[in-house]
Order: C-alpha cells, then sequence, then structure tokens
C-alpha cells in the first residue's frame, strides 16, 4: 500500500519541530535574586553568570513535536494511492446502488436465489453511515428502496421479490442508478449489478456513464450450464365458417433450446379451462416443431384457450394463451339512387362479398334517403354515384358518422353535395373532367403509410398505376382532411376526415368500370377490402399480447382487437380489471383513458366492481420469448462500459488510473490528521498544567517546612 502526498513541499515545515527543543536547551542567565533595603551604598560590578537547561518533561515535548508533525503532514494532502488495499469506505460514506436483474430469464434453474444471496451479501456489507438503494432491472426500472441508511428496509426489500415476467433490458435500471449516484453528497459511490448477462440485454447503445470514483461490481449468476429449455414460441389460429359458426384450427409452434438427447413431449391443447386434445412430440436438441390440433368449435365470446407444456426448468414460457370471440360480420349499407343503373354497384357489391369468411354484410338500396332503422346493425353507408341524403337522413347521417360509423362516398355522374352536410365534406366537389391527355390517367402519388394502403407498400404487392382514369371529379381538400391518393396531374382522387369518432372519405372517380378501369385490376378486392375496414374500423382480433404492452381500454380500436365493444367497457362506468396474480386494478369512469400496463403472462378480466358475469371482457398476455434465450454476455465488458470516462475503475472493479486530485478528495486523510492533532494539543494542555500545579504545590510545601 503506497501513500502519496498533494503538497509534499510542506514537509519543509517539519523545521519548525526543532524550535521548542533549541528555546527549551538554550544557555542562558542564570539569575540569583537577592534583596536589599537600599542600593546606594553598592557598586555594580560587571559578572556574567549562564547555564545550560535540561529537558525535564520528555513526553510534553513529544507531544507537541507530534502534533507539529500531523500539523505539517495534513497540509501536504496525503492519499494512499493503491484504493483497494485501502478502502475508501474506511475513510467516509459510501453510497451503494444494488441493480438486481428481475426478468424472467431468472427463474432458471435457481439463477433466482443465487442472485438473492448475492444482494443479501451486499447488504450485510453495509456500515454505519453507507447508504443503501435497491433498483429492479427488467424492461424498466423501479426502485422500492432508495438512500436507506437503515439495511433492513433492502432486506425487507429483497425478501418480497421474486422474478416477473419481463424481458431484460439494462439501459432503464443503469439510468435510474446513474441518477442516484449523480446526485448523492458521499465521497465513496459504489454499484452492485447482479444479472444473469443475458446477451440480448445488453445493446451496447444505452448510453449510462457513472460518475468518477465510482466502484463497478458485477455478480454473474447462472454459470455455464447448459440450458435446456422447451417453449411454446407461437400459435397460428385458422378460422372457418362451418354451419353459422366457426371452427378454429390452432397450430402451435414448439422449440427446444439445448439439451442432451432426443425428448417425446405431450403437447396440450386446453380450452376453457378443459383439455381438448393432447398430442406428442419428440424434439431434438436445438431443434423446433409444429403441431396442428384438431380444429374445435368457437361458440362463444371471450373463449380461453392455452397450449401447454411440461414444466421444465423456465417456467415462464412452457405456456401460450389466447383469446378468441367470434367474429361479427360488419353490416354495409349502399345508396344507389333511384335512377341508377342495373350494374351500378356490381363490382362493388361482389368485391365486398367476396371473402374467406364472408367479410361483410352488404345490401344495396336505390334510394337516397335513409332513416333510423337503415343505420341500425350499419357500420358503414357507401354513397355510390348518387346523391347524399338531405333534410332528417342528412341529420341521422351527421349522428351516425359523429357516433363511430364510416361513409364513403363514391363521385360520379348523378352525385351531389347537400349543404346541410358540408360539415362533413373532406373537400369541395367539382364538375366532371375528361383525362384525355394521353389518352387516360393515371395514381400518382399514393401515401402508402395510410392503413388503407398500407397492404400494398412492399415490393410486387400491386400495382395500382395500371388502373387508368378516363373521368373524375376535382376536389379541393378541406383545411382538416388528409390527401390520401393523387392522381398523375396531381389533382386528389382519395380524400379523408375525421368527423367525431367516424371517418368520412371520397373517392373522386367511380368503383365501376365505367369513369375508370381498376374494377378490371388485381388490385381492386384487396383496395375495396381495405377501404371497407378501414371506415368501418374492423380489426383482425388480438389472440394475445406480450407482456410489457401498455393498452387504453377506452379506445374503440382496441376493444374491437380484443373482440369486444363499448358495451363490454362502458366509458361512463365504474370497472376493475382483475390481473392472473388476483390483484384488482381500479379503471373509474369519466375518464378519456383507461391505461392499463400488461406487467404479467396470464388471463386479464375486465367487469364493474363487485359483478360475475358468465362472459366478461378477457384478453391473454405471454411472454416474450427471445427473454428465453439464455446465452451469456461477458459481465467484464458490461463493466468496462459503465466505468466512468477517465478510467476511476477497471472492468472489474479492479482499481484504475483516477487523478491524483480525484482520489485525495474521495479519501480526504487531512480531515483525520488535523483532528489527531488538536487532539494532541488539546492533551499536552491538560497534561501541562497538571504538572505545573504538582510543581507549585511541591515548593510551596517545602517553603512552609
Amino acid at each position: 500500500m503506497g501513500i502519496a502526498f498533494l503538497a509534499p513541499l510542506f514537509f519543509a515545515a517539519l523545521a519548525a519541530v526543532a524550535v521548542p527543543v533549541l528555546l527549551h536547551l538554550r544557555e542562558r542567565e542564570r539569575d540569583n535574586v537577592v534583596e536589599f533595603p537600599s542600593l546606594m551604598f553598592l557598586r555594580r560590578i560587571p559578572y556574567r553568570s549562564v547555564e545550560k537547561r535540561r529537558i525535564r518533561h520528555w513526553l510534553l515535548l513529544t507531544l507537541r513535536a507530534l502534533a507539529i508533525v500531523l500539523l505539517v503532514a495534513a497540509f501536504t494532502r496525503p492519499f494512499f494511492e493503491d484504493a483497494e488495499a485501502a478502502p475508501g469506505s474506511l475513510l467516509g460514506p459510501r453510497e451503494v446502488v444494488l441493480v438486481l436483474d428481475r426478468s424472467y430469464s431468472m427463474a432458471h434453474e435457481g439463477r433466482w436465489a443465487s442472485a438473492l444471496e448475492a444482494a443479501r451479501q451486499v447488504v450485510a456489507s453495509l456500515r454505519a453511515g453507507d447508504r443503501g438503494s435497491l433498483v429492479l432491472l427488467d424492461r424498466g426500472a423501479a426502485v422500492p428502496v432508495r438512500s436507506a441508511s437503515e439495511p433492513l428496509r433492502l432486506s425487507a426489500a429483497l425478501d418480497t421479490l421474486a422474478p416477473g415476467d419481463e424481458v431484460t433490458r439494462f439501459g432503464p435500471a443503469l439510468k435510474a442508478a446513474q441518477t442516484i449516484l449523480e446526485e448523492t453528497d458521499f465521497p465513496n459511490r459504489e454499484l452492485v449489478l447482479i444479472s444473469d448477462f443475458q446477451r440480448a440485454g445488453w445493446t451496447g447503445d444505452e448510453g449510462v456513464t457513472f460518475p468518477p470514483g465510482t466502484e463497478i461490481r458485477t455478480v454473474a449468476v447462472g454459470g455455464d450450464a447448459t440450458p435446456d429449455d422447451r417453449a411454446v414460441t407461437d400459435v397460428r389460429l385458422r378460422r372457418e365458417p362451418a354451419g353459422g359458426r366457426e371452427r378454429v384450427t390452432v397450430t402451435a409452434r414448439v422449440v427446444r433450446a439445448g439439451g442432451e438427447g432426443s425428448a417425446a413431449l405431450p403437447v396440450t391443447l386446453e380450452v376453457d379451462g378443459r383439455a381438448l386434445q393432447v398430442d406428442t412430440v419428440t424434439l431434438a436438441p436445438d431443434d423446433a416443431r409444429t403441431i396442428t390440433f384438431a380444429p374445435f368449435t368457437l361458440a362463444d365470446r371471450f373463449t380461453r384457450g392455452t397450449v401447454r407444456l411440461p414444466g421444465d426448468a423456465l417456467a415462464p414460457d412452457d405456456a401460450l394463451h389466447f383469446v378468441l370471440s367470434p367474429e361479427r360480420t360488419p353490416g354495409i349499407l349502399v345508396l344507389e339512387g333511384r335512377r341508377a343503373r342495373a350494374d351500378a354497384s356490381l363490382y362493388l357489391t361482389r368485391a365486398l362479398e367476396i371473402g374467406e369468411r364472408a367479410p361483410f354484410r352488404v345490401e344495396v338500396r336505390r334510394s337516397s334517403t335513409v332513416g333510423a332503422d337503415d343505420l341500425q346493425g350499419r357500420e358503414l353507408v357507401i354513397v355510390n354515384d348518387a346523391p347524399l341524403p338531405g333534410g332528417e337522413g342528412a341529420a341521422l347521417l351527421r349522428r351516425f358518422v359523429e357516433d363511430g360509423g364510416g361513409l364513403l362516398v363514391v363521385l360520379g355522374e348523378r352525385s351531389s353535395w347537400r349543404p346541410e352536410l358540408d360539415d362533413l365534406a373532406p373537400a369541395r366537389v367539382e364538375a366532371p373532367v375528361d383525362h384525355d391527355r394521353g389518352g387516360a390517367g393515371r395514381m400518382g402519388h399514393i401515401d402508402y403509410a395510410h392503413p388503407v394502403f398500407e397492404l400494398f407498400a412492399g415490393p410486387r404487392s400491386g400495382d395500382f398505376t395500371r388502373a387508368r382514369f378516363f373521368r373524375s371529379r376535382p376536389l379541393t381538400p378541406a383545411d382538416s382532411a388528409v390527401v390520401v391518393a393523387r392522381l398523375d396531374d396531381g389533382s386528389p382522387v382519395l380524400v379523408e376526415r375525421r368527423v367525431g369518432r367516424g371517418r368520412v372519405m371520397v373517392w373522386a372517380s367511380t368503383l365501376d368500370a365505367f369513369w375508370n378501369d381498376l374494377a378490371l385490376q388485381p388490385v381492386y378486392l384487396p383496395f375495396v377490402h381495405a377501404l371497407a375496414r378501414h371506415l368501418t374500423g374492423v380489426r383482425d382480433q388480438e389472440p394475445w399480447f406480450r407482456v410489457g404492452r401498455v393498452i387504453d381500454l377506452a379506445d374503440p380500436e382496441v376493444l374491437r382487437a380484443l373482440g369486444a365493444d363499448e358495451e363490454d367497457a362502458p366509458l361512463d362506468e365504474d370497472l376493475v380489471a382483475l390481473l392472473p396474480d388476483g390483484a384488482v386494478h381500479p379503471l373509474p369512469a369519466g375518464g378519456e383513458a383507461r391505461f392499463l400496463t400488461l406487467s404479467e403472462r396470464g388471463f386479464y378480466t375486465v367487469r364493474a366492481p363487485g359483478s360475475s358475469p358468465s362472459r366478461p371482457l378477457t384478453f391473454a398476455v405471454n411472454v416474450d420469448p427471445a427473454e428465453a434465450d439464455l446465452a451469456p454476455g461477458d459481465p467484464a465488458a458490461v463493466a468496462a462500459a459503465l466505468s466512468p470516462r477517465d478510467g476511476a475503475r477497471r472492468a472489474t472493479g479492479l482499481p484504475g488510473s483516477i487523478r491524483p486530485e480525484d482520489r485525495e478528495r474521495r479519501q480526504g486523510l487531512w480531515r483525520y490528521l488535523l483532528l489527531a492533532a488538536l487532539a494532541l494539543l488539546v492533551t499536552e494542555t491538560a497534561l501541562s498544567n497538571w504538572m505545573s500545579r504538582r510543581a507549585e504545590a511541591t515548593i510551596g510545601g517545602a517553603g512552609h517546612a
């Protein structure tokens, strides 16, 4: 252990130690005083008598000299060059931040037990004056204990923890630890990171660097044991109509990571908690297979399903849950007008009725009026080359759109926009024009990010430029409207506007083969389906979500993805979400949003407080299979990336090349030297006074004698 000094020139002041000694030992005149009543008859005769003093109180002289030495040493600002040989914790309190990985990979084969044992050892190492914080690491970060001086708080928090269902992401937790260490006023900072250090969890772009002087320690758990994890990573659900109901065929993908030798695994399909079918799949090490179960009838809403494997060392990925509801076929009303051609809506209705699962219910009416009964059970109204309804029908149509319905206006020769519906218009409609330049117009700019066209964004997914446009109606978009597509001359051909909770779209040409030949192109059918799905708000049901997702149960689109509607989660009623672990999350009424963070795997249900419906709103949540990749990273590389920029600590936590000024400031030895010098001076003063009083008492006693 080496000692260095910031200001060694102050050692020249040690010469001051000799001053009291020289003064004490110098020769001086002997004074022998004789008192006379009068000096008038005496004559002064010069005579010099000297004597040498002897050191009588060696202890006092030693204390004084040692106090001077300590004062000089304090001004030289000493420090230990070897920070590990002389721990800073002995020279000042520590701010210790314990970062504990609780992602679901930590549930594998005793990793969590090892991590807790290491964490408890860190807590036990805290001394009086130290402060400790606990930061939990997974996709996000949680700080259950911050800068606590009582180790019992940390121990109590550790006793309540268990591995979660989230993935490993080092960044958020390390940033939380960085904030704690940057804000502390303690001279010593220490970070302890306990994890299995999954390679997939560390990206290298976390952007975290700790303050100078921070000691970084990593504790890796899990070892080099070869994992043998069996997981259900995906489920495909094929739905087909059968006798007025749906038949669902489940195909599951089963993966084995690691292991030795082949293993025959029973795979179980459960529906509403009942095992419907068990099949066996044989997997070699690092193998994957798919298994298809016999179809079952989907009769009820919110039907729960699970594909399950026997339990292994990593339980969270042994089962995959899903929830299905029978699909509702959206109703579409097509208004043609009384003078429409017989085949005016032929292409449109045929396209809407073609699909694997009869995607839409279409009704065509040769009328330009609409009543309340006509809109009942409809999600979309298409006004196909006909005047828009007026009078009471216009008011009903406006309310229909504001409440979430869709309106598509297909412009043709007989189209006209009612003045009372101008507030719904995405654009001002002009008289028809012919596109005779070069024979016909073509589709030009298309917004492939829009839901209607995103299906065609990829290469060889559809070519709209093959369609020829002979006539169209010029459109002047409203300020709040969005132009989705234009012709090659720049004129808008598809414009959209949001009105209330619904949407209104205007197509500037016909959807048959009269004004253009789009109906004869391969893109016509998927384009019409995309239009109808967008305007009706139809979404494919999401059988499950991933852990970590945040959903808004007040969003109608989210409810549709769950196979639900506003009646299953009314905004004007208080609701509760029952989590898989039995906890209750309140969803109060009246708010514009009802956010729910999906932090656990399993089934969530939403219902009114105190109610017990037979089929409440239910959805499934599963873990991310990527977290089951247990390939370890390099803890030393992680520590090196987190080390302070000035190299105060090396990657393994060993001492590095910290600046002498920082090291001395961190240790603060001069304070202790000053305190020691002050203690010596106080002791010397007290001892000197005691000796003086004792000497006076001795002389006084001799005089009386």
